[in-house]
């Protein structure tokens, strides 16, 4: 599981930006490019906005946890991320929330695996009749 690691409420949690993540969020947001501009807001609304996106995604983060055979921990609401954040926390949580979702959305490539980069695979044959 990829997720991002950080401590919320107390304890420390994992913020993961699963397809249930995703479509949460958009029910709440409108989409991710909506959801990364109200978190960015430097306001009232960008830190309740982080503090919701963080509780869905911290939810995933546990509920993966708990499938791969981890003892469970309470799933923080936002309301209690809220409370418990300092000032001095807002900015860590909030690139945490963005990075958990660039994460969700990466993609990796194993070494060996059966796929071909077909642009990349072109230049290098450019370079060589060059």
């Amino acid at each position: 599981m990829k997720a991002v690691r950080i401590a919320l409420a107390g304890r420390e949690r994992h913020l993961a930006f699963t397809v249930e993540a995703m479509f949460q969020l958009e029910e709440r947001f409108g989409g991710v490019q909506e959801l990364i501009e109200a978190v960015s807001a430097n306001s009232r609304e960008g830190f309740q906005a982080a503090c919701q996106a963080a509780s869905v995604l911290a939810e995933q983060g546990e509920l993966a946890r708990r499938h791969m055979g981890y003892d469970s921990v309470p799933i923080p609401s936002a309301e209690e991320i809220a409370a418990t954040t300092t000032p001095s926390g807002i900015t860590a949580l909030k690139m945490a929330v963005t990075s958990a979702v660039t994460l969700g959305f990466g993609r990796e490539i194993e070494p060996g695996s059966d796929e071909v980069d077909i642009g990349l695979a072109e230049l290098n044959e450019q370079k060589k009749t060059v």
